[in-house]
């Protein structure tokens, strides 16, 4: 869940939906447009770039804000360097020259905006972005061997924060030789928070959390009722349209009764999926790794009387996982997995019980979601302790916690957070997790210690432990946040559930540190719905996933929303 496209990677891309048809006929035949000249060629006695320019501005090649031009608005060249020698020293080289830079006139919705620049004679090619950023092209070759070559890559947007007008400058180079091209191109995207589409599963299923691939896609899991049984199930959203991706729909998991709990996925594609069946009589976590295709692999680890409510990979192709179980004692303890891509059980659901006065079994402890860091193979498991966490308090009282310890081998790297009280407010539960890079997001309620009404709370808290930043709703009803993260830009969205009227509504809500980064988005329909999860993928594209009542019918729910 971090940067998606690293500014020194090269990378081809499909178009983004500013571009239109233009761009493709001017690559297929390498000219510039009617009426547009080629790079200036002049050259300078020292060597160094021209300083030739031209005010030529490039006109939208078609109607609306999607037009694209191959030229771009206030096209400036630099001309190329003086001729050169060859490496064997008396030889002429031809010095590079750049035939045509292809970018969108207006980008209009976050993702790769495309790059495209024809040459001669050159044999690299980058885009400096602002003055800022460089990305390096790909050399894609001398196609129709007209001695020109194409260098592609693109750039990415990341929705409204990137929105205004911006310049690009293409740089070729052979050996100590260079040719620059300067553009300028538009980002008017819509604003944070407005929906771009949203998908309704339809009768009989459920939704609990979202992952996302490396391309974006949206892996959805739950269950699917057949039959009035549920069963785990799985579905592929194209992160553009929210269309299924396979042919059936849904796909399910296990013929047992049951339900996904969590997803998460390998560096190479992988899919660790992480449910709940009943086996008899008998519910039993259930940990499984499939194939992209959602083929099984053969790895997974199964323990009956236990459940598993979270998952994260490791660096290794692993999975690490957090879930609790009722003991012979009667309270409830965290239990923890840790199976390696193999199959090989490194954990299988060893118990963790919070024991302040080293007396096991005075609290019930649960665990609700789990992060783990792929540089350090550190786990950060969070939740709540029910006990007397005050003596002086003659009821029990739940606390959030936060566990933070080794993938391997279960050493607590840090002591045990217990979430404080403030002033009346006693009681407290973490749901959700997300790890920045020098952070931790959590987000779940807060309550006094009648708990009739609960607010939603998000905190970031530094690797260490020490809380940065906070923010809460009004105390209404049974409220809470159950998932949380960010993007790229630092916009926090949590997915919610909070009480209006007699009803509780799932939200998404978006917060740049106190202030409000959009308004808050209501699930849809008048009955009970419910925000489980929230995703961001490649370009800060956000995902959030739930369940919704619509005509009586409860059914999963997901949408995206413009960064």
């Amino acid at each position: 869940m971090r940067p998606w496209l690293a500014p020194t990677l090269a990378l081809t891309l499909a178009p983004l939906a500013g571009c239109n048809e233009v761009d493709a006929l001017y690559a297929a035949g390498k000219a510039v447009p009617p009426g547009e000249p080629t790079a200036t060629t002049g050259t300078t006695g020292t060597g160094g770039p021209g300083e030739q320019t031209s005010d030529t501005t490039g006109a939208s090649s078609g109607e609306g804000t999607g037009g694209a031009t191959s030229e771009g608005p206030d096209a400036t060249s630099f001309g190329p360097t003086s001729i050169g020698t060859d490496s064997m020293g008396d030889a002429p080289v031809e010095p590079p020259s750049i035939e045509v830079l292809i970018v969108p006139f207006k980008v209009t919705t976050a993702g790769p905006m495309p790059v495209s620049v024809y040459a001669k004679h050159a044999l690299t090619a980058k885009v400096v972005l602002d003055d800022k950023e460089t990305f390096y092209l790909e050399n894609e070759g001398d196609a129709d061997l007209d001695g020109v070559d194409l260098f592609s890559g693109a750039i990415p947007i990341y929705g409204s924060p990137d929105n205004g007008l911006h310049s690009l400058v293409a740089t070729v180079q052979r050996g100590e030789l260079t040719d620059e091209l300067g553009r300028k191109f538009e980002v008017s995207t819509p604003p944070a928070g407005a929906l771009a589409w949203e998908k309704f599963g339809g009768a009989g299923t459920k939704d609990s959390r979202l992952a996302v691939t490396s391309d974006g896609s949206v892996v959805e899991g739950g269950a699917l009722t057949i039959n009035g049984v549920a069963h785990p199930a799985i579905r592929l959203r194209d992160p553009i349209t929210g269309n299924d991706l396979w042919p059936e729909g849904t796909r399910v998991l296990d013929a047992r009764e049951g339900s996904i709990a969590d997803i998460a996925l390998t560096q190479n594609g992988d899919v660790w999926v992480a449910m709940n069946v009943k086996d008899g009589n008998v519910w039993t976590a259930r940990l499984a790794l499939f194939t992209p295709d959602m083929a099984p692999t053969g790895a997974q680890l199964e323990k009956p009387g236990a459940t598993i409510q979270a998952i994260d990979t490791t660096d290794a192709g692993g999975c690490f996982g957090a879930g609790f179980f009722t003991t012979l004692y009667g309270d409830t303890d965290m239990l923890v997995w840790h199976v390696a891509a193999d199959g090989t059980p490194i954990l299988s659901g060893l118990p963790w019980d919070y024991t302040p006065d080293e007396k096991p079994h005075q609290f019930t402890d649960l665990a609700f979601d789990v992060v783990v860091s792929k540089l350090t193979d550190e786990a950060w498991i969070v939740g709540g302790a029910r006990g007397k966490h005050n003596l002086n308090e003659p009821a029990s009282e739940t606390r959030a916690v936060i566990v933070h310890v080794d993938i391997d081998t279960f050493e607590h790297l840090s002591p045990v957070f217990i979430r404080p009280p403030k002033g009346n407010i006693q009681q407290s539960l973490f749901l959700g997790a997300w790890i920045e890079t020098e952070g931790l997001l959590v987000t779940g309620y807060q309550c006094d210690m009648m708990c009739l009404g609960q607010s939603v709370i998000a905190e970031r808290y530094s690797l260490a432990g020490v809380p940065q930043w906070g923010f809460e709703t009004p105390p209404n009803g049974a409220s809470a946040g159950n998932a949380i993260a960010s993007t790229t830009h630092g916009t926090i969205v949590i997915a919610a559930m909070m009480k209006e009227g007699d009803t509780t509504h799932g939200f998404l809500l978006g917060r740049a540190g106190a202030e409000q980064a959009f308004a808050p988005v209501a699930f849809p329909g008048s009955g009970t719905s419910s925000a489980t999860s929230f995703v961001v993928g490649p370009y800060d594209w956000l995902f959030g996933g739930g369940n919704v009542t619509m005509g009586g019918v409860p059914q999963g729910y997901v949408l995206r929303l413009h960064p």
